[in-house]
């Protein structure tokens, strides 16, 4: 937040329900109004190294997917696209102090739960409510997830406290409350580099110990993907069962599509693997299947 957003050298936390990030909840304070799923919505969660660009990369699919031409004749109308970053409220209000980080992480796991839960509210009769047609968080569960290990393993929060965050984050993940997952990842070199150029210091996480520890729990959706698609293709090839499949998936972390993205790779390149999958998605839930054949040939 610059100092334009703060009054008397205070943060105004109702800027936080108009930064152009996301919206911090569901309950939309600063417009008076609640935001719902709206039948055949698709909600999509970024992940990733800090400084890969899932703000820009959400900011920019959001963009494609309103002018899309194809999504306005499917719906009859232009679509409503709404980006969220719950853990905003976190780390502007709260302070990131190492010996309460595990309060800290439990804080922002709850918090994507709640949004998440909120979306799906049924509507209260005197309130405003303003449906939305592809809910996008930049960070949620599935990230709490790899967040999780990572803390742990880097010795800032401890084993208990690990499980106490995953099985909050597990709920939704389990519950399927998230359909698509984007995974946008750059090195540690990369990302410290990043922030070096907003000529920004080192903190408790964006440091070059922690970041390290950060990939590697990353990498394991990676692997997983990787899995993913050698089984998927032994099922096409009948090679193994459906059952097999779902056997040998059943414990990944990753219980929904999973898009790998290079954040070093142009910028065109990354907006299109963002968008089609997306776009199909969204299509093929309003009755348009034979997009999402074509699109994913286009991922």
């Amino acid at each position: 937040m610059g100092e334009d957003e703060r009054t008397n050298g205070y943060l105004k936390i109702m800027d936080l329900y108009s930064s152009p990030s996301g919206l911090p909840s569901a309950i939309d304070i600063f417009n008076n109004r609640l935001v719902l799923l709206a039948p055949g919505s698709v909600t999509g969660e970024s992940i990733g190294m800090t400084k890969a660009g899932r703000s820009e990369r959400l900011r920019n699919l959001a963009e494609r997917l309103i002018a899309d031409e194809a999504i306005e004749e499917a719906l009859g109308r232009k679509p409503v696209v709404t980006i969220f970053k719950p853990n905003s409220l976190a780390k502007n209000l709260f302070e990131k102090d190492p010996e309460k980080r595990a309060i800290f992480h439990e804080y922002i796991c709850n918090l994507h739960r709640n949004t998440l839960l909120e979306l799906r509210q049924p509507s209260r009769q005197g309130y405003d409510v303003h449906y939305t047609d592809v809910a996008l968080f930049d960070r949620g569960p599935h990230d709490d997830i790899f967040w999780s290990y990572a803390l742990e393993d880097a010795g800032l929060i401890n084993s208990a406290r690990r499980e106490r965050a995953l099985e909050i984050a597990g709920w939704s993940t389990k519950e399927k409350l998230v359909d698509m997952v984007f995974g946008i990842n750059v090195p540690p070199a990369r990302a410290l580099e990043r922030e070096k150029k907003r000529g920004e210091g080192f903190g408790n996480v964006m440091n070059p110990e922690f970041l390290p520890v950060l990939e590697e729990s990353y990498m394991g959706a990676e692997r997983e993907e990787r899995i993913r698609k050698g089984l998927a293709s032994n099922l096409e090839r009948g090679e193994i069962t459906a059952e097999d499949y779902k056997e040998q998936t059943k414990d990944f972390l990753v219980q929904c599509p999973y898009v790998s993205v290079n954040g070093e790779d142009f910028k065109t390149v990354n907006s299109n693997k963002f968008f089609y999958p997306l776009k199909g998605q969204l299509l093929y839930n309003h009755g348009v299947s034979e997009e999402l054949e074509h699109l994913a040939e286009n991922k």
